[in-house]
Order: structure tokens, then C-alpha cells, then sequence
């Protein structure tokens, strides 16, 4: 009797175990599913959020490159607001907020053809957004480096934005440098980009793998001479990290630095081209050379002569303070000797002939406002700008430190030869956060880059136009970067170097030349940027916030 009573004790037991066990295994799979379906309806509704916002974005920028370019307030009727016309058409389309920010980042509406947009989509509690700058900026401010001719990348550069050549694009993991006029070559990595980095080739793409010695990428003479044999074609090498490759679907839109640069002088001079009022004027003085350009307009600025630089800073401040753009003849002030120069919004500081800012002192000398250099300019100790330059002659950028100013940045464009030598030389304190050289640099020439010895940290772009003559020491024209990744020294007969021991996605951190993009450009550099008759939609990374 005991016995069965142990048994029914036991049976029951048992089935309560199995049903618990099945009860348990059936919640987890009705919360599985519950889960599953609650997961595919936030992928659907982030797929569905993205795709307003880029559908807006796409339409947007298929308007905007329609437009004439009329007056900053034509812009505005043409696109609309929220309200009415174009921008409402799109929210209401495409369920999107298009919220209007160009007055909080500080444009001048009646002046500029800038305009900034954030638009949004809601995604379940979190949003979806996207800024867009609209703007008639040319296009190489919208790549880290790049050239309508050839890029030449020697060696393990890191690269963060997006890379353009007009033509060929060489990649190599050597990097050649002049040592005592003696030309070298010293095997390195190959340069690196960060994951979002694209490269866009409107030619062909070619690599060289030195190979330990089994391949040489370089003949060494008088000159650089690639050996094309070693090159492969249509292939290109990065270590760790490389860029996607595209072609460029937006067209090009080039600086006319010659008609830029006389179109500056006079609006430093008070003739404004979009001016109904001054049309027939702006016409007329754009169109003479630009020697006598600078002569009838002479008279409209405040004209500074000094024959001792000790009187140079009294000087300008009076300019200054007369309102006028200032126009100084260094044939009289051959060294400029100043703590800082700071212009009021409008001013222009034109320097008829060769221009050097130098500071060798603890504190950075201080530049706000734009500048047109008549000459040749060279830069070199410590600078901090917040400002556009415009050089008609060559640009030697040696020694230096460039900060920013006010959060700001250099564009700085030269139609002739751009130097960048003898940056941080034999620094081997590396830091991506860093950067020192703070802006765009821009030639409208060729550019050769030696980061060997230098570390060059570019937060901004480099972009070098090019032309069809050969840069020196070199078969090749556009951009040409050479760049040891790791430490060097000066041994007294030559550099020494060493490797980085480390993982390859570690090693880029100690690459001599970084270039990192930064759009801001776009917005801070206002009225001083170059004159352009198209208008073109510059796009931010995609947020969820």
C-alpha cells in the first residue's frame, strides 16, 4: 500500500517537472517571438527612417544643382521654408522635419549663398538625422587631399576623408626623401585610411609592392623614376585600412584662382559683383589685368606707409579703425613685426609684395581676418589664424605650428608653388588629437609632400590642382606624398629609422603624415572663400540619435 502511494507521489511529481520544463520552454518561445517580430518592426522602421531622409536629400540636391546662381535672396525664394514652396513639398512627401540652422551657425544670409539644413525622420523613440550644407564652394574643400592631375602616396600616410584624383593614382609602401641634395629611398608600410574613407579615380589605379628589395618602385639618379614593371595596374594596397573606390558622380567644380583672386580685391574694395547697383563697375575692373586692377582701386583702401617696422603696428591700427581694407607695400617693411592683427568683418589686409609671418616667441601670432598676398608668402613659427589667403606666388610653410583661432581654421590658396618642409622635425610624439596644421591648403599648381623626417598633421585637406610640368626631382605631376611610418633621427650622414613593433591597425598611429578632413570650412570661412558660379550639396554622416 506504501509502495503505491510512493509511486502515485513520484508520477505526479515527475509530471509536474515535465509540465514546468514545458511551460518554461513555451514562455521563451512566445518571448522570442515577441522579440523577433518587435526587432524586424525597428529594422523596418530605421530602414524606413533612413530612406526618408536620404530620398530628401537626393531630391534636394537634384534642385539645388538646377538653380542659377542669382542673389543670396533668390536662393531663399527659390528654396522656400517650411511653409511654403520646395522644402515644405519634401516634408510633406517624405514624412521629414527639415529644420533651417543656417542663422545659428552664424551665416550672413544677404551675403552668402550657405545654407544649412538638419533633417530628421523619427525612428520608434530615437530620430534619424542628416545636416546638409548648400553652398558655391569650390570642390577640392570637399576631399583631405587630392588633384585634377596624378596622386602619388609613397609610403604610410593616414588619411581620414575622402581622397579625389583627377587622373592616376600610385600607391607604393616607400617613401623617397633629399638628405645633404642626395636622394634616398627607405622602405616603409603602405599608407592607411580610416573606414569611411572613399577614393574617388576618374583614371587608373596603380600599386608597387617594394617587395623587400625583390621589386624596386623607384630608380634613384637625379630624379625619382618609377619603374612602371614593378607597378601593377588597376590595383591599389593599404595596410589595415583602405578606402572604397568610386567615381565621382557630382561634377568638379574647379577655382578660377586668377578671376577669384581680382574678385576678392574688390570686394575688399566695395564692389560687391551681386551689386545691381555695381554691376556695370565689377564688369568693367574684372576684366583688366590684374597690375592695373590694383591701381584703379588703390584709392579705396586705407593705405599704410611706414619706413621703420618699429611703427608698423601704430600704423594699422589706425587703418583698422578707419573701416577700409588696408593695403601695405613691404618693398618699405621687409619684415612684419607684429604680435597679432585683427580685422573687423569686411576689412581685407592686402600686402603689395612678398609677406613673412614669423613668430618665434612662446605665444602664437595671431591673424583674424582675410589676407591677399601679392607676392610670395612664408609662414614659419607659431600661428594661430582665423582666416582666408589668397597668394599669388609661391607659399613656403617651413618650421611652423598653424593653430586655429576662435575655433576657426586657414584656408589658405596660392597660385604658385606650395612648400611644406621641416614640420615638428624628428618629432616621434605622435598623436591623431593633435593636429599642426590647422586648415585647408590649396595650390593651384603641383605640391610635393617629405614627411621622412617631418610629422605633418594636417586637420583640414591638402589639394594641389596641377599642371603639366613636372615637380622637381620627380617624373610626376599633381600631388606627390612621401612618408616614413614610425620614429626617425638625424645620425649626421643620413636618417635613421625605426619601425613601429605593433599590430598593424595599431601601426597607423604612427604614421608622419595625417591628413583628417574637416567640413566646417563650409560655414567658417564665409565671404572669404573663392568665387564659384555653382551651387553644390555637401552631406554630413547619417546620426541616430
Amino acid at each position: 500500500m506504501n509502495e503505491k502511494g510512493y509511486s502515485l507521489v513520484l508520477v505526479m511529481l515527475t509530471v509536474t517537472v515535465f509540465f514546468i520544463i514545458g511551460f518554461t520552454i513555451l514562455s521563451v518561445s512566445i518571448y522570442q517571438a515577441k522579440f523577433t517580430q518587435v526587432r524586424v518592426e525597428d529594422v523596418t522602421s530605421l530602414h524606413d527612417a533612413v530612406k526618408n531622409v536620404e530620398e530628401t536629400v537626393a531630391e534636394l540636391k537634384a534642385k539645388v544643382e538646377q538653380l542659377t546662381l542669382s542673389t543670396p535672396t533668390q536662393l531663399d525664394l527659390d528654396l522656400g521654408n517650411a511653409q511654403a514652396g520646395f522644402l515644405s513639398e519634401l516634408i510633406k512627401r517624405h514624412s521629414v522635419t527639415i529644420e533651417d540652422i543656417t542663422d545659428a551657425k552664424g551665416i550672413v544670409r544677404n551675403k552668402l549663398f550657405t545654407r544649412v539644413f538638419r533633417i530628421s525622420a523619427p525612428y520608434g523613440s530615437k530620430t534619424v538625422t542628416r545636416e546638409v550644407i548648400i553652398t558655391n564652394a569650390p570642390s577640392f574643400l570637399k576631399y583631405a587631399l587630392g588633384s585634377r592631375e596624378n596622386v602619388t602616396l609613397n609610403g604610410g600616410a593616414y588619411i581620414d576623408g575622402n581622397i579625389y584624383t583627377g587622373k592616376d593614382i600610385y600607391v607604393t609602401n616607400v617613401a623617397n626623401y633629399i638628405y645633404n641634395s642626395t636622394l634616398y629611398s627607405v622602405q616603409t608600410t603602405f599608407p592607411t585610411t580610416s573606414e569611411k574613407s572613399i577614393l574617388f579615380v576618374e583614371g587608373n589605379r596603380y600599386a608597387c609592392d617594394h617587395g623587400n628589395g625583390a621589386r624596386s618602385c623607384y630608380t634613384i639618379s637625379t630624379a625619382f623614376t618609377k619603374n612602371m614593371n614593378d607597378f601593377t595596374a588597376h590595383s591599389l594596397s593599404f595596410q589595415y585600412q583602405g578606402p572604397s573606390v568610386q567615381k565621382e558622380q557630382d561634377d568638379f567644380i574647379d577655382v578660377n584662382f586668377d578671376l577669384t583672386l581680382k574678385d576678392k580685391l574688390l570686394s575688399a574694395a566695395g564692389i560687391d559683383g551681386f551689386d545691381p547697383s555695381k554691376q556695370a563697375q565689377y564688369q568693367s575692373l574684372i576684366s583688366l589685368p590684374l597690375s592695373e586692377l590694383v591701381e584703379q582701386i588703390k584709392s579705396s583702401f586705407a593705405t599704410v606707409v611706414v619706413n621703420d617696422p618699429i611703427d608698423l603696428p601704430t600704423a594699422l591700427e589706425g587703418a583698422i579703425a578707419s573701416g577700409k581694407s588696408i593695403f601695405l607695400d613691404t618693398s618699405t617693411v621687409p619684415y612684419f613685426d607684429i604680435t597679432s592683427l585683427t580685422l573687423n568683418d569686411g576689412q581685407w589686409f592686402i600686402v603689395n609684395g612678398d609677406l613673412t609671418l614669423e613668430n618665434a616667441g612662446s605665444l602664437p601670432l595671431q591673424m583674424k581676418g582675410n589676407i591677399i598676398v601679392l607676392g610670395n608668402l612664408t609662414i614659419t613659427g607659431q600661428v594661430a589664424f582665423d582666416s582666408t589667403v589668397y597668394v599669388n606666388g609661391n607659399t613656403s610653410i617651413y618650421n611652423t605650428t598653424i593653430s586655429g583661432l576662435n575655433g576657426k581654421e586657414v584656408v589658405l590658396l596660392t597660385k604658385g608653388e606650395l612648400e611644406i618642409a621641416r614640420v615638428n622635425e624628428f618629432t616621434n610624439h605622435f598623436s591623431f588629437t593633435t593636429p599642426n596644421l590647422k586648415g585647408f591648403f590649396y595650390t593651384d599648381s603641383n605640391a610635393v609632400i617629405y614627411a621622412v623626417g617631418s610629422y605633418i598633421n594636417i586637420e583640414g585637406g591638402l589639394f594641389a590642382r596641377g599642371n603639366n610640368s613636372m615637380i622637381p626631382y620627380t617624373d610626376e605631376n599633381g600631388l606627390i606624398v612621401n612618408t616614413y611610418r614610425g620614429e626617425t633621427s638625424d645620425s649626421g650622414t643620413n636618417l635613421s629609422f625605426q619601425m613601429p613593433i605593433s599590430s598593424e591597425e595599431e601601426q597607423k598611429q604612427y604614421a608622419r603624415f595625417v591628413v583628417k578632413h574637416n567640413k566646417d570650412v563650409f560655414i567658417n570661412r564665409g565671404l572669404g572663400l573663392p568665387l564659384v558660379k555653382q551651387l553644390a550639396v555637401i552631406v554630413d554622416e547619417i546620426r541616430v540619435q
